[in-house]
């Protein structure tokens, strides 16, 4: 009997960077399909993940800001840029969020935070966020905590 492994493919946004996880349905298969208008790109990374980080794999603040969620039992979704990407993705990240009501209008850097589907921001806000005791009551509102 002949066995065969299933290749699992994940669908990135217009930019390229690689995504760890990922449902493997590209998005336009008719199983993804809503009545609602359909998202691409970022848009729908960032409203499908609850806890959503874009960083790069060779960024110390990236892993710093991961590490942090890991050990508070966040599962968050990462999404890794490579140098070339990142002032592309940059840009289109911040046209996302022109009409957000931060006061930040970013982001300007990566890692990026989103949690429930909001911008938050960088490891800046991500730790003062962390210090004020703020993030863990924002990350069990979203579902991301259940302590």
């Amino acid at each position: 009997m002949d066995r065969t492994s299933a290749r699992r493919s994940s669908v990135a946004p217009a930019a390229s960077g690689s995504s760890s996880g990922g449902s493997g349905t590209p998005s336009g298969h008719p199983s993804n399909r809503t009545k609602r208008k359909e998202k691409t790109g970022f848009a729908e990374l960032i409203d499908e993940n609850v806890v959503l980080i874009i960083s790069m794999s060779e960024c110390y603040m990236c892993v710093t800001v991961k590490r942090l969620l890991v050990s508070l039992g966040v599962n968050p979704k990462v999404f890794n840029v490579d140098e070339e990407e990142k002032t592309s993705v940059l840009m289109k990240l911040s046209k996302m969020n022109e009409g957000a009501s931060s006061g930040t209008g970013g982001p300007w850097e990566l890692p990026t935070v989103y949690i429930g589907g909001k911008y938050l921001g960088g490891v800046d806000r991500v730790m003062e966020s962390h210090i004020n005791g703020e993030l863990v009551p924002m990350l069990r509102e979203v579902g991301a905590l259940w302590l």
